[in-house]
């Protein structure tokens, strides 16, 4: 498997080349206490003009299952911003984002998120969520995301006004985006702490814009499962008729490759965070965000013509999980 490039994690916004959205994404949860976990966010937004274009940091703590989310967000002009065209690099203001480090303080008072975090860069091995590498350079599709460091892990401090957490060799990940705009509707999930298995997964539902229209959902998903990449995400097999969804859950079924994969994603409503996601035209989006979801993953590998069961995994409140829609018909507050 390739590793993380010096030009891997570049940014990829071209300032004057229409409008444009692109984020570098991180998350952990406390291994003995995976309900606390904490979600931060750089991007830049740029509405089509280079000299209103923003970066943005985002921020979000879980302090345990059943308790609102802590969340703030800073924006700047992106013409302040320092960002590397050449490896991982984003600073803006008091906040950065470099290989292996990030620190941050944003909000004001007992809001105040503050940050000063190491997390593993160098020995990570990139999981692409789109099929083929040439997706990534090409027009269509419009999205692009990959995750650079899986399975990676947080060490340092992270505090909320006077409350300060210890950040000991909590697993988490850093991930990567970009494309026009946010797409109008998704699923998103990636856990890498299952009770007793270093596997991870990463998957995705989603209806591109089709004009007016919204096509129907198209899924993919990647497992990391004994040093093995099984890839579900074939565009042939794209169009899946398992694929359930509801406002707070999301599940289905994928076989390629002489693997098959069950998945089931779900949280609370108050472990949800809300966002207000601003596309480039001006419209908004609205991300419900939690990283103390739980996941249940089942694998099956085929042999002659029988399906022998491989693994049943299950994440307890420890997955990444975010439901972009675009009404704010959910109950779930929106935070920033």
């Amino acid at each position: 498997m390739p590793q993380a490039s010096p030009s891997t994690d570049s940014v990829r916004w071209v300032p004057g080349a229409g409008g444009q959205v692109e984020s570098f994404f991180l998350k952990a949860n406390n291994p003995n206490h995976p309900e606390q976990a904490f979600w931060l966010k750089f991007t830049i937004l740029d509405p089509g003009d280079a000299y209103s274009a923003v970066a943005e940091v985002w921020a979000i703590r879980f302090p345990g299952a059943g308790v609102t989310p802590q969340a703030a967000k800073q924006t700047n002009s992106a013409s302040q911003a320092s960002l590397s065209r050449d490896g991982l690099g984003f600073q803006t203001a008091s906040c950065e984002l470099r290989e292996g480090k990030t620190l941050g303080r944003i909000g004001l008072g007992d809001e105040q998120i503050c940050w000063d975090l190491e997390f593993n860069y160098d020995d990570q091995q990139i999981m692409h969520g789109l099929p083929h590498p040439w997706m990534y350079d090409a027009s269509l599709p419009r999205n692009k995301v990959y995750t650079s460091c899986p399975s990676t892990r947080f060490r340092g401090q992270l505090s909320v006004g006077g409350d300060s957490w210890q950040v000991d060799n909590w697993p988490g990940m850093l991930g990567h985006n970009w494309g026009r705009a946010h797409n109008p509707r998704y699923y998103w999930a990636q856990c890498n702490l299952f009770d007793n298995s270093d596997c991870v997964f990463e998957g995705w539902s989603a209806r591109l814009p089709l004009g007016p229209w919204l096509s129907p959902w198209l899924t993919g998903g990647v497992v990391r499962f004994e040093g093995q990449d099984l890839r579900f995400n074939a565009v042939a097999g794209v169009l899946n008729r398992s694929v359930q969804t509801s406002l707070f859950a999301w599940s289905g079924e994928s076989k390629q490759e002489g693997w098959k994969m069950q998945w089931q994603v779900e949280a609370d409503r108050e472990d949800f965070a809300g966002l207000r996601y601003t596309n480039p035209d001006g419209s908004d989006n609205f991300c419900l965000n939690s990283k103390i979801a739980s996941a249940k993953l089942k694998l099956w590998q085929k042999h002659g013509g029988d399906w022998i069961e491989r693994a049943h995994l299950v994440g307890r409140k420890s997955c990444a999980f975010e439901i972009l829609v675009q009404d704010e018909d959910h109950g779930v507050p929106i935070l920033v």
